[in-house]
């Protein structure tokens, strides 16, 4: 299966010959106010110090993650970006195996891979509300039942799951991901939940964020939380990621992250971004109202069965099998529009598409091209 991401508008601009400055991005799930102001002026003083090695402790950065996801500070490790952080816990030693979710970030599977561990799928289901509303079912029996089987054999599996997913935006329940992680933990076995995306979601301050399961971290010693800091803060240029765990896992896979992982101008923009408390209060008000118009006018397309998004992006199935995503996607260049074609994920397919919530003008202008092409 073919692994692909989103985001990627070099090569569009260059397939359409323009500037990347000038593609409207709907297949990055960023932040919809671009990088923090508060951030982007602390980067900018650090400029002149590019010349120096960057602080190999990065302790101004786990300082401000430490005060702003209120979790001590040795449960913290931090590196260039989530993906480098999955790759380290790939290289610790005596896994015999992984499950991942699917549809799930290919970087799961693909971390497993690089240090060879067989990977197993984990569906997740399509259902229904009463109300007809659709959603995916995660597979905790399956999984329970699983770990529960695994319980006095000699194999030791890696369990991953999003928090929320990507890319369906399904949120992970608290008591059976405790009910998990003890099972995997008899197994002698991890659990791993990226929570990549969980900043755009409550509005609540990000250390209290109800649907985030770092508070099951002081009763499960086997449970590693991933959280990218590129998302939400809109520096995927720059490359930022934590990891929260038990201080004895932290100093497990801490020989993994490289020395000077990340770059100067990474840490002092994290720092920044971080203490910019305006910036991310506006950014939850404003993703909220964009969300909620986004999900109503795309719902209001018949050919389109759209998943109620959690975050700040939302996943489309198109019911109508006579058009193709292909279609959709030359008409949308012609305003250099790109959105991410699902058919790379296991468990969708053909047919599925996802977009991010951007700023209204952009979000009107996709949902009008919709409306038009799909109204046809």
């Amino acid at each position: 299966m073919s692994m692909e991401h989103g985001g990627n508008i070099f090569k569009f601009a260059h397939n359409q010959r323009i500037e990347p400055y000038e593609v409207i991005d709907f297949s990055a799930n960023i932040n919809l106010l671009g990088p923090s102001p508060k951030g982007l002026n602390a980067l900018e003083a650090m400029l002149p110090y590019i010349a120096h090695y960057p602080d190999i402790t990065n302790d101004d950065v786990l300082n401000a993650v430490a005060d702003v996801y209120n979790m001590p500070k040795e449960s913290i490790l931090v590196g260039n970006g989530a993906t480098e952080l999955l790759f380290a816990i790939g290289r610790l030693p005596g896994f015999t195996g992984a499950f991942v979710p699917a549809p799930g970030f290919s970087e799961y599977r693909l971390s497993m891979e690089a240090a060879s561990i067989p990977v197993r799928d984990v569906f997740y289901r399509q259902r229904e509300e009463p109300n007809s509303t659709p959603y995916f079912e995660v597979p905790y029996l399956a999984l329970q039942s699983f770990a529960a089987e695994l319980k006095g054999q000699d194999g030791r599996i890696i369990v991953f799951l999003g928090n929320p997913n990507n890319p369906d935006g399904t949120l992970l329940d608290k008591n059976q991901i405790s009910q998990l992680a003890s099972m995997l933990e008899d197994a002698n076995s991890l659990l791993v939940i990226d929570e990549s995306f969980i900043d755009f979601i409550g509005t609540e301050p990000l250390s209290d964020n109800t649907h985030s399961m770092r508070s099951l971290l002081k009763d499960h010693k086997n449970m590693i939380i991933v959280h990218s800091l590129t998302k939400f803060y809109a520096v995927p240029g720059l490359r930022i990621g934590a990891l929260f765990a038990d201080s004895t896992l932290i100093e497990a896979i801490k020989p993994f992250i490289p020395a000077w992982s990340i770059n100067t101008l990474a840490q002092a923009y994290t720092v920044g971004a971080l203490n910019d408390s305006e910036y991310i209060i506006k950014t939850k008000e404003i993703l909220a109202e964009e969300q909620r118009y986004m999900y109503d006018h795309l719902s209001s397309i018949e050919s389109l069965t759209v998943y109620k998004p959690s975050a700040n992006f939302i996943l489309i199935e198109i019911k109508d099998k006579t058009i193709k995503v292909s279609d959709l996607e030359q008409r949308l260049s012609k305003d250099n529009i790109v959105i991410r074609n699902c058919a790379t994920y296991s468990g969708l397919g053909e047919g599925w598409i996802r977009v991010a919530v951007k700023t209204h003008n952009q979000n009107e202008k996709l949902i009008q091209i919709f409306k038009d092409f799909f109204n046809n």
